[in-house]
């Protein structure tokens, strides 16, 4: 294993995914930042990205469902356009359709708001019931076009387990011109994702960050970034300045201690 000061080195704490560039390898996840007023507060932060809420074609509130409550595309695109004004940040917009027609159309609106990546949620209960992309190839291979055919760079979340072997299914985006995926922060997830890859896909790893040296564990095997999510809930967007500074201090940078 390798020495972890080394891996802090090497990270050069920025980092590209999918050919975006981004001050910092970790971004807050889709969803840990509900409101506008946290999304702009985000602003302030050291987060590498900001990454939206998914959105729906319309305002959806499901009882069953209730993680995709979102008040629907169009409210968001001009946080979208205010956000996309200050270019340091990329902005990541995540999208949720019920079908392959809905992905398309939302990852235009979004890309012509100026979104700098395009993330479709393949891992929501809900687009797992209604579009089902996972259940066959020409699905997923469509998805993914569409996807690709906004014009941005973008990127697939996976559900936690994904129900098909990685290797096609890896296989499938690349073809289709999908930059990364973001999957869950275990070894079923991202690393046995990148031992049967048939080609190398970025990957970004979800769950259970919350400190440097797990943002270091996750790049050091191969992840490109990491998207905090309950840590951000709970320190507000400080977290990222902790997660720097630990890498910083494992780095042997010092700085304030």
């Amino acid at each position: 294993m390798s020495d972890p000061r080394e891996t802090a080195r090497g990270l050069g704490f920025g980092t590209v995914v999918a050919g975006v560039r981004m001050p910092f390898c970790a971004m807050n996840a889709s969803g840990s930042a509900g409101t506008t007023e946290e999304v702009r507060a985000l602003r302030r932060s050291r987060t590498g990205a900001i990454v939206l809420k998914s959105a729906t074609v319309h305002p959806f509130v499901h009882p069953s469902f209730r993680s995709l409550h979102n008040p629907g595309f169009d409210k968001l695109l001009p946080l979208v356009r205010d956000l996309a004004a200050d270019p340091g940040r990329p902005v990541v917009a995540s999208i949720a359709g019920a079908t392959v027609e809905e992905v398309g159309f939302l990852a235009k609106a979004f890309a012509d708001a100026g979104a700098t990546i395009i993330e479709a949620n393949l891992a929501d209960p809900y687009v797992e019931t209604t579009l089902a992309p996972f259940e066959s190839s020409d699905v997923l291979a469509e998805v993914a076009r569409r996807l690709a055919a906004a014009g941005r760079p973008c990127w697939v979340k996976l559900p936690e387990r994904v129900p098909v072997p990685y290797g096609p299914l890896v296989g499938i985006l690349l073809d289709a011109g999908v930059g990364a995926v973001v999957s869950h922060n275990d070894f079923h997830g991202y690393e046995k994702l990148m031992l049967e890859a048939p080609a190398p896909i970025d990957v970004v790893v979800v769950g259970g960050i919350a400190s440097g040296f797990d943002v270091a564990t996750a790049i050091r095997k191969g992840a490109k970034a990491v998207q905090v999510g309950s840590a951000l809930r709970t320190e507000g967007p400080g977290v990222f300045a902790r997660l720097e500074h630990e890498l910083r201090r494992a780095a042997g940078e010092g700085g304030p201690q």
